[in-house]
């Protein structure tokens, strides 16, 4: 007994576990998870935020900057002792001291451009950030449309697989009573099989593009994971509705990749006025705090009356004479009041003229022009491809509009040809070849019809993705 209740109890954990381990996923959690383990968007963040420590450092340049400076030596031999300028002969320890801090007053504007230049940067990264963001969805929309088509598709593979053993039914009631012969049963058999590999085919394509989908998320492959089936996908931007003038206007005023090659151009003009900056004269404005110590710096310590006697003639005659004197006593003068003492400071005004510079300015110039034209180039490739790929979404769209038109009404057509094929069927006017014939047109039709449905969503997913709306299916 207690057997059999551990192995309910382990029999239940498993059950919830794998409950637990499928996830049922939106659209929107598939994109926003796609987005935030893509590197590609990874990179383009880490990008983004180098562009801000750029603007930071702009900013920060027109600050004085404030800088300690400080050295230890000892002399040996002739020497200046830096606290009493005087030549000595002797070994000393010395130690200097100093602060200093520099300011830019005039440099061409370069500190303004420069701050403007990384804020072009820094938007020019946001928009590719965007951009990629934006691919990500739509990248993600297309793999859910497939796989909301491939279980459509087996659903109807299913569905169509039913009706060939329901018709199979039928057809063995009227063999059974002699309306019709053995053979006819082998016709209705090989297109169970045929029906039933259709399943396995559409079983293995869900398969494949939930795969693709657990890849872009970064999933674990053996991940158990399903999608949400929203109720009426509509279309939400008709291609009848709308002109390509009007498709691309919105595109050009959208897409984020136009909109940061349109930032690398203000970014290269402002490139050329810095350049331009290294021609004009620069205006600095400085200060500086030193002190120094030295072991030979000495104080008066007091004084030692002595007598200094002193030879000399006096009418003649020698004579020694005292002469009272004070000797000082001198004792080291400490660090600190060394220091305080020797300290010394001053301020002052520095330019720099630039005369000849090897071409360095001239060159830098050139270059920056180069730039210049480089990102107008890129901008107008970005442009002139994007209305390539504009253009030709706007085609596949209306292209793809009158396929489902057409898909839709041969399906409904065939439709109704099988179910009168049946009604004669039942009737005995055609006999089971033909019924077969109506049938497999009909699933025919019926297939083309789901792959029309969905590629014509997609393509109007795509037009919304041009004209800047929100990737969604409902």
């Amino acid at each position: 007994m207690k057997v059999r209740l551990i192995q309910v109890i382990f029999l239940l954990i498993a059950y919830s576990s794998a409950i637990d381990a499928q996830k049922i996923w939106t659209l929107e959690a598939c994109v926003q998870r796609a987005i935030e383990k893509s590197l590609q968007a990874q990179n383009g963040d880490l990008l983004l935020r180098s562009s801000e420590i750029d603007i930071r450092q702009g900013r920060h340049a027109r600050y004085p900057n404030l800088s300690a400076g400080a050295n230890i030596g000892w002399n040996f031999g002739r020497t200046i002792d830096p606290t009493s300028n005087q030549f000595i002969t002797e070994t000393f320890f010395n130690n200097g001291l100093s602060l200093s801090s520099n300011v830019v007053l005039y440099n061409g504007n370069k500190i303004n451009n420069s701050i403007r230049q990384a804020e072009a940067n820094n938007k020019a990264a946001l928009k590719d950030l965007e951009q990629i963001k934006r691919d990500i969805s739509l990248n993600v929309a297309s793999i859910y449309l497939n796989i909301l088509f491939a279980k459509e598709n087996l659903a109807n593979a299913q569905r169509q697989l039913d009706l060939t053993k329901e018709q199979k039914n039928m057809i063995q009631k009227q063999i059974t009573v002699g309306n019709l012969p053995e053979n006819d049963i082998l016709d209705v058999e090989a297109q169970i099989a045929m029906n039933e590999q259709t399943v396995t085919e559409n079983k293995n394509l869900l398969d494949m593009q939930l795969l693709s989908l657990k890849q872009i998320m970064m999933l674990d492959i053996d991940d158990t994971i399903d999608v949400v089936v929203p109720e009426g996908i509509q279309v939400t931007t008709d291609p009848d509705l709308v002109t390509f003038d009007e498709l691309f206007m919105n595109a050009e005023r959208n897409q984020a990749a136009l909109q940061a090659d349109e930032m690398r151009i203000r970014s290269a003009e402002l490139g050329q006025k810095l350049a331009t900056a290294d021609y004009l004269p620069s205006l600095f404005a400085g200060g500086q705090l030193r002190s120094n110590y030295s072991n030979k710096g000495f104080v008066i310590d007091g004084y030692n009356p002595v007598v200094v006697e002193q030879d000399i003639i006096f009418n003649g005659q020698q004579a020694t004479i005292g002469i009272p004197q004070n000797v000082p006593v001198l004792k080291e003068q400490p660090y600190f009041d060394q220091i305080n003492q020797n300290l010394s400071y001053g301020i002052g005004i520095s330019a720099s003229i630039p005369i000849y510079n090897n071409y360095s300015a001239k060159l830098g110039v050139q270059r920056a022009k180069l730039n210049l034209e480089r990102a107008q180039l890129a901008y107008d490739q970005t442009r002139e491809t994007l209305k390539i790929t504009v253009g030709q979404a706007y085609a596949d769209a209306k292209a793809a509009k009158r396929r489902f038109m057409a898909a839709q009404k041969t399906s409904e057509t065939q439709t109704v040809v099988y179910e009168n094929a049946l009604r004669k069927f039942n009737a005995g006017n055609i006999n089971v070849f033909e019924l077969n014939r109506m049938k497999t047109s009909m699933e025919s039709a019926e297939t083309n019809f789901l792959i029309a449905k969905y590629d014509y969503i997609f393509r109007s997913r795509v037009l919304d993705f041009y004209m800047g709306k929100p990737i969604q299916l409902n």
